[in-house]
């Protein structure tokens, strides 16, 4: 039974990862495509805000689920969304810093390659490291440390000159450091 249920623990892992890879690549491959053709473009801020509503609709909706019955549903939105507003505004620093980085990244995509945006986009693991050591006070294994180095050292390899490489060479250079690149956030997101 035990390894029945690993088995399916295994399965599912695989599925989200395979989801995951699957959703990164097609966002920046589409957003780059959609921001860069000859069509009329469409305003970011909007993108933005449509994704954030479906959001907050799919967030509703599991919590609908969640809790089983109107009466419920409507004292958890009570508790815990307007019978705290100091949380809420706690929450609503990072939320306003994300829809920033939303936009900004239908700016950089508009204006950067897609291959070159996505190995820069993996520098939010190293300031996601400094940041936890520097304000949370956490420690970060020798290897967590190798992994955040060997990432700034590939994005650095990546961008030293791609205006004067070919095509080719930067797309097996991107190809190579991307994978690195995974397997070093992997490593740091499993010991964090």
């Amino acid at each position: 039974m035990a390894a029945a249920r690993e088995n399916v623990s295994l399965l599912f892992k695989l599925y989200c990862l395979t989801v995951m890879t699957l959703v990164a690549a097609t966002y920046t491959i589409a957003l780059r495509y959609t921001r860069t053709s000859d069509k009329e473009l469409y305003f970011s801020t909007t993108a933005v805000c449509i994704t954030e509503v479906i959001k907050l609709l799919l967030s509703v909706g599991i919590l609908a689920k969640e809790t089983g019955s109107l009466g419920r549903f409507k004292s958890s939105l009570r508790e815990n969304v307007l019978g705290s507003p100091r949380e809420l505004m706690k929450l609503s620093v990072p939320s306003l810093v994300y829809a920033v980085q939303n936009n900004m990244a239908f700016l950089a995509l508009s204006n950067l390659d897609a291959a070159v945006y996505q190995v820069t986009y993996q520098l939010k693991i190293p300031c996601t490291a400094l940041c936890t050591v520097l304000m949370l006070n956490r420690t970060l294994s020798r290897l967590q440390w190798i992994s955040v180095f060997m990432l700034c050292g590939g994005v650095t390899l990546v961008q030293w000159k791609p205006a004067q490489a070919t095509k080719v060479m930067v797309r097996n250079n991107v190809l190579i450091i991307t994978k690195i690149g995974n397997f070093l956030s992997y490593t740091l997101r499993s010991h964090l």
